[in-house]
């Protein structure tokens, strides 16, 4: 907008200092071939104006003290940026948080919000980190199990009590914890938490539950590797921490499903659910004393420790190791390229730059951006658009970072045909250097906001419950 300004300026000069006297002359000269015309017949029937005046006319808007409902007078200094220094009035609330932790380590805590639901869950510090390559796939297996029913519900009471509630229940296993949370209503939440206590503490973990479930976790393996992406990241992990477990898959080594057994699914479930492992969260409209009361009810009888004989594995940090791979799949019909670095951690002082620097790097999609746009993609301001907005093969880019307890990973991820595997390789290097060097203010800008509108938009109990438990632990 400067340069336009600037161009508009060097505009109105240079027809105030030659264009008009120029087209004045042309019009003078030539009057005698058109009809006759003289000066006089250019002046208006007020003597005080004319058509075409000898001196030069100030064409510029002038603007006014204060500012319209659309003008762009306050973002033409800064881009829209607030003041140094200065934090957004939204951001200056923080909710009530707060936590107890009971005499056998269970961690408790609650975030207190004006809504409608509520949020319960329970993080554990088990994932698939903490497996070997002889029990793979364990808490991937486990986290399944826990729906087949309890000692004291069946699996049809289980799904039968959550659906009369209106709740309802879902979990996840990533690296390095498992989290089981549900959504009910405000007066539920003492139900929720006795569910959930009666899931984490009363398994029933049969043979024919595990033999049941192999086909069903192997079928949710082959589609995910369907996924590029997905196969793109498990590799990068692979490739990044190859002396460590923290390059396994997530799910499970898919030739390894059929070879875990009972045994190993329980010795999982007592090293690593035990109270010193565990985080019950709560947001919403919750009152954090009748919470730790009901949360000592359920879970206050597990132990704090895992039995003698029954220690955690791949405590040690992950080494990050540069290095190559290349995978052949002749079924996929395109490439998918990963170019990742090592990053900081969840508790790095860095960690909040390198959530920014993801936003810089962005994402592009050919057909969101590109030649779908009006504008030259060199014209966006984004110097991931302007490098894949002319490679018309190039469908999809992003910036990625995955942070984890003590290591994380940065890079970017691009697909496309496989002729532009080079290109999309020399770019995933390039990128992060030329930053290094330049940066264009208006990206940083733009991902600043952006960070900013995903952090305020944080707003429902389930969003802001599955960012406490990871920080905790």
């Amino acid at each position: 907008m400067l340069k336009r300004t600037l161009l508009r300026d060097n505009f109105f000069k240079m027809n105030r200092s030659g264009l008009f006297k120029n087209a004045a002359k042309f019009n003078f000269s030539n009057s005698s071939l058109h009809g006759k015309r003289d000066f006089e017949d250019n002046r208006s029937k007020d003597t005080s104006k004319r058509y075409m005046v000898e001196k030069d006319t100030d064409f510029r808007v002038t603007t006014r003290m204060h500012n319209l409902q659309f003008s762009k007078a306050p973002i033409l200094e800064n881009f829209g940026d607030l003041p140094k220094g200065e934090i957004p009035e939204p951001l200056k609330f923080v909710r009530p948080f707060e936590m107890t932790v009971l005499n056998n380590g269970v961690r408790v805590c609650t975030e207190h919000m004006d809504s409608p639901l509520c949020a319960v869950g329970v993080f554990v510090d088990a994932g698939s980190r903490y497996e070997t390559l002889e029990t793979s796939g364990s808490a991937h297996f486990l986290e399944h199990l826990l729906f087949k029913g309890t000692k004291n519900r069946t699996k049809s009471q289980f799904e039968s009590e959550i659906e009369q509630m209106g709740a309802t229940l879902d979990a996840y296993t990533s690296r390095e914890h498992t989290l089981y949370h549900m959504q009910c209503f405000p007066r539920d939440t003492g139900r929720c938490v006795n569910i959930l206590g009666d899931m984490l503490q009363n398994p029933l973990l049969g043979k024919n539950q595990i033999n049941e479930e192999k086909d069903t976790i192997k079928t949710e393996l082959e589609e995910s590797n369907k996924d590029v992406q997905e196969i793109i990241m498990e590799a990068a992990h692979f490739n990044s921490y190859r002396d460590h477990y923290m390059g396994q898959p997530i799910l499970g080594d898919i030739d390894n499903i059929y070879n875990v057994n009972q045994d190993m699914v329980k010795e999982y479930h007592m090293t690593h659910y035990v109270g010193q492992n565990l985080i019950v969260v709560a947001t919403g409209n919750v009152n954090h004393k009748d919470f730790v009361d009901q949360v000592a009810r359920e879970f206050g009888a597990l132990n704090k420790n895992a039995p003698p004989g029954f220690e955690k594995k791949n405590t040690n940090k992950p080494i990050y190791t540069p290095s190559m791979m290349f995978m052949r799949d002749d079924e996929h019909y395109n490439a998918g390229v990963g170019v990742f670095y090592d990053a900081p951690s969840w508790q790095h002082e860095d960690y909040y730059a390198f959530l920014l620097m993801e936003r810089i790097v962005g994402s592009y999609s050919a057909d969101r951006n590109g030649h779908a746009r009006l504008n030259d993609p060199m014209k966006q301001y984004s110097t991931l658009e302007a490098n894949m907005g002319d490679r018309p093969d190039i469908s999809r880019a992003c910036g990625i970072y995955t942070p984890y307890r003590d290591c994380g990973l940065f890079g970017t991820y691009f697909y496309g045909n496989e002729v532009w595997v080079r290109y999309m390789t020399y770019q995933g290097i390039s990128q992060p250097a030329n930053y290094g060097m330049y940066m264009n203010q208006v990206e940083v800008f733009r991902a600043r906001a952006r960070l900013w509108q995903e952090l305020l938009n944080i707003q429902s109990p389930s969003d802001v419950l599955q960012l406490i438990g990871p920080q905790i632990l």
